[in-house]
């Protein structure tokens, strides 16, 4: 197997297959009893380990973080362990912070016992990230977390290399998640052996066995939906509002929108005071208000990012109890964006799943 630089690689196959002995290999944590695993060309056994490993970045379930540490001290572990300035130490602890989205004013000083299970692995991918390792290894990082906490995590992975373009060996159980995460998926069988590798759409449309099949399972078309993204589906744009901005101005802002009119526009979304989805206001939420619009209207419950896939933003549509028919759309900072609406998001299914019948008419 070649992983290529800058490539994500997800392992997938069942239980006790060796997905994570192989990923221990690679930094040592297990030593290789035979054949070579090589970085750059250079074979892992011939590297001192503890080298190796401030060369390779790791993150498991559940974080790891020492308990004993603050959020700041557990990033710094690394950079100072290799000598890195104090003044770098700071300035990098807070760049990656920013990096994963969580301030550094509010989260510098904490404890992990005072964060929340997507805090903590947030945390743990900064510190695996802190000293800009050009490999990064993950055994199955959010297998601990609740599924709509999970889903941000996995949008916030695929950012994150958009942007950092690391190499990263990737572990998991859930299929679906390799398809969102892998440039390309390992299935392995017993001892680790490769059934397939290939890119998430080959082993959807061409799976090489009955074994690939089997662990692919049922509704592979379904599965495709998670290899678009939201920012490749249409991204429109609704009135907002400010939270503190006058109920006036707000209802203003409403009807010079065209509420109810060839627009289509009938709500506003109000905005907190750092620019995230906080609220949507109808023309009648807004004639009961009285005083501050902060206090009117529906809570919004559910965003996706722009690196969520079209099942993601499918299914928070569906699932959304108002009936509204879209879904807010975030940035890195949970700030407003756009919006994706129900018509957008099928017509994209149908051009999916037609061009799986037409792959089927032609196979």
């Amino acid at each position: 197997m070649e992983i290529k630089a800058g490539e994500t690689v997800v392992f997938v196959g069942p239980s006790g297959c060796g997905k994570s002995t192989t990923l221990k290999m690679i930094n040592r944590l297990i030593e290789p009893s035979g054949g070579s695993i090589r970085i750059n060309g250079e074979d892992v056994t011939g590297i001192d380990p503890v080298k190796l490993r401030r060369k390779v970045g790791y993150a498991i379930q559940s974080s790891g973080l020492f308990p004993h540490m603050t959020v700041a001290q557990n990033i710094a572990l690394v950079p100072k362990m290799i000598g890195w300035s104090a003044s770098r130490v700071r300035a990098r602890v807070e760049e990656m912070l920013d990096l994963v989205g969580l301030d550094p004013g509010e989260f510098h000083d904490r404890y992990p016992r005072r964060l929340s299970g997507g805090q903590l692995q947030r945390v743990g991918v900064a510190r695996a990230l802190a000293a800009d390792p050009p490999v990064l290894l993950m055994d199955e990082p959010f297998g601990a977390v609740d599924p709509i906490t999970r889903e941000h995590l996995q949008d916030e992975l695929i950012r994150l290399q958009h942007e950092l373009r690391k190499t990263i060996v990737f572990v998991t159980h859930d299929f679906d998640e390799a398809v969102k995460l892998g440039d390309r998926i390992a299935v392995l069988r017993e001892r680790s052996r490769i059934a397939q590798f290939d890119t998430p759409e080959a082993i959807l449309t061409a799976p090489a066995d009955d074994f690939v099949s089997g662990f692919v399972g049922a509704g592979s078309a379904l599965k495709r939906l998670n290899l678009t993204r939201v920012r490749d589906v249409g991204v429109t744009h609704c009135p907002t509002a400010r939270m503190d901005d006058p109920l006036q101005q707000v209802f203003n802002r409403l009807r010079s929108s065209g509420a109810g009119g060839a627009s289509g526009a009938n709500e506003v979304l109000l905005l907190d005071r750092r620019g995230r989805p906080y609220r949507w206001l109808r023309r009648g939420d807004l004639m009961r208000a009285t005083g501050s619009p902060a206090r009117a209207g529906t809570p919004v419950h559910t965003t996706v990012t722009r690196d969520a896939t079209l099942r993601d933003a499918l299914e928070a549509v569906l699932t959304d109890r108002t009936g509204r028919g879209r879904v807010a759309v975030t940035g890195r900072h949970g700030e407003y964006v756009g919006v994706v609406d129900i018509q957008t998001l099928l017509s994209s299914v149908h051009g999916v799943l037609e061009a799986e019948r037409r792959r089927g008419r032609e196979g």
